[in-house]
């Protein structure tokens, strides 16, 4: 039942913001960072900091034991997963590549927080140049330790 309203929470607010983003123009420099002076934006934001510095122990502070992890066309079911695979090479990855922040927008909903990310990777990594536009979206799950990372989507 908590699943459903999770999912039907995320529909709802893809819906009612895709609704209003063909309206009236406004600026919008100050749509594209949204809610991440918050709790969940620091953390958020602590944890592509780790990632980049390859603090292990903290991203495993932030990431759930059960998270579920979407990259490329494959999937990790637990932080052990992730930590016993792709998190060595998304770190030593990152060291090689500057990130510019584009744009995060953090809804909160109670014990529910989705942050959704847009960023400019540039770098050279195995004598390959990137260039790309990066998204990420986040699930954080609010419980006595705080909050903590359940789902990720990189793309």
């Amino acid at each position: 039942m908590k699943l459903s309203k999770i999912l039907l929470f995320i529909v709802i607010t893809g819906i009612s913001t895709s609704s209003f983003s063909h309206g009236k123009k406004e600026d919008k420099s100050n749509q594209m960072m949204v809610n991440t002076d918050t709790k969940v934006g620091e953390v958020v934001a602590e944890l592509h900091t780790a990632l980049r510095s390859s603090d292990e122990a903290t991203i495993r502070s932030i990431l759930a034991d059960n998270v579920l992890i979407f990259e490329g066309s494959g999937a990790e079911r637990s932080l052990e997963e992730y930590a016993s695979h792709h998190m060595k090479s998304d770190m030593k990855f990152l060291k090689h590549m500057a990130t510019e922040l584009l744009e995060r927008n953090i809804m909160i909903h109670g014990d529910i927080a989705i942050s959704s990310s847009r960023s400019k990777m540039t770098g050279k990594y195995k004598n390959k140049d990137f260039n790309k536009v990066t998204v990420e979206t986040l699930v954080l799950k609010k419980n006595s330790d705080g909050w903590k990372v359940i789902r990720v989507h990189w793309s």
